[in-house]
């Protein structure tokens, strides 16, 4: 108890930018490694399967996004509300929020996704698959579907375990995973693996390997998770009775999770309508794997580029959500207001130096010989893409400040506004008055410009809104 005691009183009193810094580096550093579990499989796949593995591996990407979407419904809704309770002092409803977490993602694991792993090839035929890159990618998402649990349990808690107030154990949990993706990716992907003074023989499983090498290192990090809540001296510790649904709890939990949920679930859609579209589009299946390849790049660099940010969110979730349940109003507003200086700067240079250095990140997803065509057309795409995406830093933060506060609705809307309301109609008019393949590359930076505006009238809106409330408890 004394433990949470001292998070409480560092949540409501301690200097805001010292504390959002010690929440807001772990979640950057944690989002960064989480990203390198796909970045480095796709780099290792780019140069030993080719360019039509890559193109695969981007197939991947939409029912991936739908698992992760589920993974953050229920960690994002559940950390949110834990925060809320404690900052409440109600303990036993945050022990209860926990057990059900566990319940709906073992549901998940071993009803829903292994039905799912016997229809891989039809769900990647109708995203946009092709002969040559429907065969890999069916070969890693197969093993991915089949040890859903341990991607569940390890990522959708480790956001509980930062709610609590443990940053650096929550950035131990994503550090571990990575680590292990890493070195063993080449073990199981090549034939052969050079490591300096000798060659030693790998199993040589091409994509198929990346995928079981990534299930052993989320099974680590799931191990380190689970010894997290069943220590003795856990504030809130797993306990098997707990380990069940709670009505009245979980429709709390969906509503706070529904942003994050929905924006993963709708750009799970847009991914493979992405592929669809360059597919009907493209005068050859080889300008449509092209394409499909590009465009998983550009994806790959704009979660690498979004991770700082979501991790700022992340940083801020806590200490939001225990000011606003503690109605410490002018607290919540001095922290969203310097993690959205924070945030939106970030992403402005980030995208400048991606605009610059835009063709030798492409070089490091594929051999120069082997994929000439994709490195004379990606690196043009890619400078479209990105080209309005210097603002949505701003558009992230505003999003994840109402989900904080459990006002999920609003930043549900605001997700699918930019998702939904703009950039599909977009992806859809802009082929009919420009070549169609590059109107689908334009649509994105205009929804992004629209976007960053529609935030804004929110956060102004919220903004006056927070200034009442203050006064109103100066008064009081």
């Amino acid at each position: 108890m004394a433990a949470v005691s001292r998070a409480s009183r560092e949540l409501a009193r301690y200097p805001v930018a010292s504390l959002l810094w010690k929440y807001s580096v772990p979640a950057i550093v944690g989002m960064l490694v989480m990203a390198l579990y796909n970045v480095v499989d796709r780099l290792y796949v780019g140069r030993c399967v080719g360019p039509d593995g890559l193109a695969g591996f981007a197939l991947t990407f939409p029912p991936m996004m739908v698992m992760l979407a589920f993974g953050l419904l229920l960690g994002v809704g559940t950390a949110t509300r834990i925060s809320i309770a404690m900052g409440q002092g109600k303990r036993s409803v945050a022990q209860c929020y926990l057990g059900q977490a566990v319940c709906v993602y073992l549901l998940l694991s071993f009803i829903v996704y292994p039905v799912c792993a016997f229809f891989v090839e039809p769900l990647l035929a109708a995203t946009g698959g092709t002969a040559a890159t429907i065969p890999p990618a069916a070969s890693y998402l197969r093993v991915i579907f089949w040890c859903a649990a341990l991607q569940y349990l390890s990522f959708g808690l480790n956001h509980t375990i930062r709610a609590q107030g443990h940053p650096t154990k929550a950035l131990m949990t994503m550090l571990i995973g990575a680590v292990a993706n890493a070195i063993l990716d080449p073990f199981f992907i090549f034939d052969e693996v050079p490591l300096g003074f000798c060659t030693v023989p790998g199993l040589g499983l091409k994509i198929q390997g990346a995928a079981i090498a990534t299930c052993i290192s989320q099974g680590i990090s799931t191990a380190w998770v689970l010894a997290h809540f069943l220590r003795p001296g856990a504030e809130l510790r797993l306990r098997a009775g707990f380990v069940r649904l709670y009505r009245p709890l979980f429709w709390g939990v969906i509503v706070a999770g529904l942003p994050p949920f929905a924006l993963n679930l709708v750009g799970s859609a847009i991914t493979a309508l992405y592929n669809i579209l360059f597919k009907a589009f493209a005068p050859t299946e080889a300008v449509a794997g092209r394409e499909i390849a590009a465009i998983g790049i550009v994806m790959t660099v704009q979660m690498l580029m979004c991770m700082p940010v979501l991790g700022v969110a992340q940083g801020m979730q806590p200490i939001l959500g225990f000011n606003y349940g503690a109605r410490n109003y002018a607290r919540m507003r001095q922290v969203f207001n310097l993690a959205a200086w924070w945030g939106g700067g970030y992403i402005a240079v980030a995208t400048v130096l991606v605009l610059l250095f835009r063709r030798p990140i492409f070089l490091l997803f594929c051999k120069e010989e082997m994929a000439a065509e994709l490195l004379a057309y990606g690196p043009t795409d890619l400078a479209v893409f990105f080209c309005g995406f210097f603002l949505v830093g701003y558009a992230i933060l505003v999003g994840q400040y109402f989900q904080s506060i459990g006002r999920g609705g609003v930043s549900l809307a605001m997700s699918l506004s930019r998702q939904c309301f703009l950039l599909v109609p977009l992806m859809f008019l802009l082929p009919m008055v420009m070549d169609p393949i590059l109107g689908v590359w334009w649509a994105a930076p205009i929804s992004d410009v629209l976007s960053v505006i529609i935030a804004a009238g929110f956060h102004l809106h919220e903004r006056r809104r927070l200034d009442r409330l203050i006064a109103e408890r100066a008064l009081a």
